[in-house]
């Protein structure tokens, strides 16, 4: 029979009798051009799986086949050879086995010790009551005023900020809820809020956008740090999977304040269990709710991280979010951002067209001028010319596109 046939009746690949008759494993005869496989090919491919089976390997079997072949062994002679080399392969395998479990039993410990750690050093996060005065009714924005029902280390886990015009907000789990949320954040299952996507995410995305992003994390990462971050207040819109904050959580100081915000309440949850994980505590503020309404008061915010969070938005709204925010910035603020700019819109471009001026680089400039910004340092990246998919996370970069990022520190001054 011909390799094909050969390999298919034995479940191996063409390859892989290729490689047993490199090894001189398997002898077929050649006849004009091609190699036949007789009875004896089979009975060999047939040992060797079998003793591929008992755990030989194929150099352990190489020496087998050459005592066979050389040997030419009389049946006593043979029988005695392979009990003895049984005996032998067992006795590696008993070896093998003791190892495995003494690893297997460290493992154990390790994960145990590892469970013991985290529960040890778990911290709880929620609404400091020293937070209360940033909050200010998203509507009228007058003051709230607490209704506590769990008060947990100087923090609400469960209770509410209630506003004399009748709003309510939610405060669940240590983190603050819009009313129109609410109710979805009850009905989620905790498997959405435990799972971790990172590891699909590297498995899926293109490598070198993925070094891109890195650089854009780690260049917002310097720039934050070199701020003056005691008694700040910071927030983040479109704060998502927390990559950015997971770069400096454990370089906030003390006094300061980070709002993260997202319109998703499993990535919130998500996020702030990692953090809760971490045996840090810092003052992060989880707020659950739309852009641009945020119950916090007006000129309050010092720094504004944009991780992507205005491009995120902008795929669905026409306005340009940071102007949408402005009336909670302090009128002197640091902004540091990170945009989505197309340098060409290709034919399946997945930004609708009213909402296309937003990821112009002069549009984004030019809005960011007209709140009184002064651009103190930019910088673009390559542009990546998209020939095929980047990834199910990253379906705006579709083939035809050609985008790069824009990264910026921009301040006003008084």
């Amino acid at each position: 029979m011909k390799i094909s046939e050969f390999s298919n009746k034995y479940g191996v690949s063409n390859d892989t009798v290729r490689y047993y008759m490199k090894l001189n494993l398997i002898m077929p005869q050649k006849k004009g051009g091609h190699y036949h496989f007789d009875k004896e090919c089979e009975k060999e491919i047939e040992e060797i799986l079998r003793l591929k089976d008992m755990g030989f390997s194929l150099q352990e079997i190489k020496k087998i086949f050459y005592f066979k072949r050389i040997g030419k062994l009389t049946s006593y002679q043979r029988n005695n050879y392979y009990q003895n080399l049984y005996k032998e392969k067992i006795s590696e395998i008993d070896d093998e086995i003791d190892k495995l479990s003494n690893a297997k039993i460290e493992l154990e410990e390790k994960i145990e010790n590892l469970q013991e750690t985290n529960n040890q050093n778990r911290v709880t996060m929620g609404i400091g009551l020293d937070s209360l005065s940033l909050f200010a009714c998203p509507e009228c924005k007058s003051d709230l005023s607490l209704s506590a029902e769990n008060v947990k280390e100087n923090q609400v886990i469960e209770g509410s900020l209630n506003c004399s015009c009748g709003v309510i907000l939610k405060i669940k789990d240590g983190i603050l809820y819009s009313n129109n949320i609410t109710d979805i954040a009850d009905k989620l299952n905790d498997k959405e809020m435990e799972s971790e996507h990172i590891g699909d995410y590297i498995k899926t995305t293109d490598p070198e956008f993925m070094d891109e992003s890195y650089q854009s994390l780690e260049w917002l990462k310097k720039q934050l740090l070199q701020e003056e971050l005691k008694d700040k207040v910071i927030i983040e819109p479109g704060s998502g999977y927390g990559y950015f904050l997971r770069q400096v959580y454990d370089q906030l100081p003390d006094s300061s304040y980070y709002i993260c915000i997202d319109n998703k309440p499993s990535l919130n949850k998500y996020l702030k269990s990692i953090l809760e994980m971490s045996g840090k505590k810092a003052n992060i503020i989880f707020i659950t709710t739309d852009l641009p309404e945020l119950p916090i008061k007006d000129d309050l915010l010092d720094i504004m991280i944009d991780f992507t969070g205005t491009s995120v938005y902008c795929f669905e709204n026409e306005a340009f979010l940071p102007k949408q925010l402005d009336r909670f910035l302090k009128e002197e603020v640091t902004m540091l951002a990170t945009f989505i700019i197309y340098n060409k819109f290709g034919f399946n471009n997945i930004v609708e067209k009213p909402f296309r001026k937003n990821f112009m680089y002069r549009e984004v400039k030019n809005n960011l001028i007209s709140q009184g910004f002064e651009i103190v340092i930019e910088h673009k990246s390559e542009t990546q010319k998209i020939k095929e998919s980047m990834g199910k996370y990253e379906d705006f970069a579709q083939p035809g596109d050609e985008i790069y990022s824009y990264q910026v520190k921009a301040q006003r001054w008084s």
